[in-house]
């Protein structure tokens, strides 16, 4: 007897239907659980990567050296990031830096040297200028006052020979007073002596009038007496 398959009673089936119907929707609800999920981790992944200290990123640029140009031409251009060179290569980079500070330096003191002999003629140039500015100014107050004391010592010449000359003059004046006085002095004396002269000449002359009367009056009482 060929085998056959019993059909499938019907409260059976609609069992079965409802079985899948539910597993469908908590499967869907999982599925829709696990997408709300993951959009949340996203959405807090993106906060936390926006909030993160900016530390991380200084560190990893702190990481990255950049060479000078013609240490990065030779090495292919762009950055050099010490983490992905071998020692080697680290080795002549380093070399190669050094070589280039060291020479960056001495340009450097060249050009500090350089600018400091030029600030110091430039100071010298002008430290000479105030000198002779100073000199300049101090010779014409020595000039000036040179000026000023020979227009003092001109004036007190000037009074000095007008004093003098006035003394002179007073001097002079004086000598001819005084000649005067003695021209004064000879004419009175000779005045004098010749007053004194006619005096005694006088005198004479009274003394002998007296003396020629009282003769006669001898002569005349001689006279009488004779008679």
């Amino acid at each position: 007897m060929p085998y056959s398959r019993s059909p499938t009673p019907p409260n059976r089936e609609r069992s079965h239907r409802s079985t899948r119907k539910r597993s469908h929707e908590r499967s869907s609800e999982r599925r829709h659980k696990s997408s709300r999920s993951s959009h949340k981790e996203k959405r807090r992944d993106r906060s936390r990567s926006a909030t993160r200290p900016r530390d991380s990123v200084a560190a990893a640029d702190s990481a990255r050296i950049y060479a000078p140009s013609d240490v990065a031409l030779e090495l292919g251009g762009g950055n050099v990031n010490m983490a992905r060179l071998d020692k080697k290569t680290v080795d002549w980079l380093q070399s190669k830096i050094n070589e280039q500070v060291s020479s960056k330096i001495s340009d450097i003191e060249e050009i500090v040297l350089e600018r400091v002999k030029a600030a110091k003629v430039e100071m010298e140039k002008r430290l000479r200028q105030q000198i002779e500015a100073e000199l300049a100014e101090e010779m014409e107050a020595i000039h000036r006052r040179e000026r000023e004391s020979q227009e003092r010592c001109n004036a007190m010449e000037r009074a000095l020979e007008a004093k003098i000359r006035a003394l002179e003059e007073s001097e002079k004046k004086l000598s001819d007073e005084r000649l005067e006085m003695l021209e004064s002095k000879r004419r009175y004396e000779e005045e004098r002596m010749e007053l004194e002269k006619q005096r005694e000449s006088v005198k004479k002359t009274e003394q002998q009038s007296i003396l020629n009367k009282g003769g006669l009056m001898r002569d005349k009482i001689r006279l009488s007496f004779g008679k």
